[in-house]
């Protein structure tokens, strides 16, 4: 398993159209973000909910997605060497 990266903070507020999902990120963070970019240029996270809460500070936290798919049962970049076309 890979370490966990790190990126930005967010919080939930009550406005008069609803709950939303404010998100900050520091300079640090965006260069975390920068260093961690696809070779397309992409980067994924995921928005996690923080276990123990504290009032008037961030209840979310954001995590670099490293997920990569491996190819499998002889697929190549995950397309079929033998395609009948």
């Amino acid at each position: 398993m890979s370490e966990k990266i790190f990126c930005g903070n967010a919080k939930t507020v009550q406005t008069k159209y609803g709950e939303m999902v404010k998100i900050s990120f520091s300079k640090k963070d965006l260069q975390t973000m920068m260093d961690n970019l696809s070779e397309a240029g992409w980067i994924n996270t995921v928005l996690k909910e923080k276990k123990d809460k504290v009032e008037g500070k961030p209840t979310h936290y954001l995590e670099v997605d490293t997920y990569k798919p491996t190819p499998a049962n002889g697929l190549s970049n995950g397309v079929k060497d033998d395609l009948p076309f």
